[in-house]
């Protein structure tokens, strides 16, 4: 089940991908990052409003899909730390989304490698250490995005010229790099 809220997530970057090479292709650049920050205020607005359905129903949801009664208390655990996480796999995946339709597809694979290493340590720590077995291993993921998506967000925006907000929005400077 978590699962169709990181496609929701996924399928919503490869849209604002498309959207934002099509426009840096044409080097109109004013539009790009008109695209790049409704795309970024989008997956804000419905990562918002999924962690809160998905936190709020997921009993009802694990119940639906016949979740068996010996787990259902750590499944609705899971689900809940899970879904109180989706912003940062939104964010990620947004600003992954906007590196790749730039051209650099190297950086967010980067990002990602580095927060599967840090969550493999945090659910050794998490479930060894702290025994803390279904939430441990949920906050380790959440935790491991939320450093993903902030690091892309710090290269993205200090790395990238074209992407910085600048206090004159109507002049767009066309140097990327």
């Amino acid at each position: 089940l978590t699962n169709v809220f990181i496609c929701v997530a996924l399928g919503a970057g490869v849209g604002a991908g498309v959207l934002v090479s099509r426009y840096f292709g044409a080097r109109n650049y004013g539009k790009m990052k008109t695209i790049v920050s409704t795309s970024l205020i989008s997956f804000l607005s419905l990562s918002i409003l999924l962690s809160v359905l998905g936190f709020c129903f997921s009993d009802l949801m694990m119940r639906l899909l016949h979740t068996p009664a010996d787990i259902l208390d750590d499944a609705v655990l899971y689900m809940r730390v899970s879904c109180a996480g989706i912003l940062a796999i939104a964010a990620y995946n947004g600003v992954a989304a906007v590196l790749r339709a730039l051209g650099d597809s190297r950086t967010p694979l980067y990002f990602m490698v580095v927060s599967c290493i840090i969550n493999i340590a945090l659910d050794l720590v998490f479930v060894i250490v702290c025994q803390w077995s279904v939430f441990g291993v949920a906050l380790a993921t959440v935790i491991a995005q939320l450093v993903a998506a902030i690091g892309a967000f710090i290269y993205a925006f200090c790395k990238i010229p074209i992407l910085r907000v600048n206090k004159e929005c109507r002049r767009v400077k066309p140097d990327i790099m």
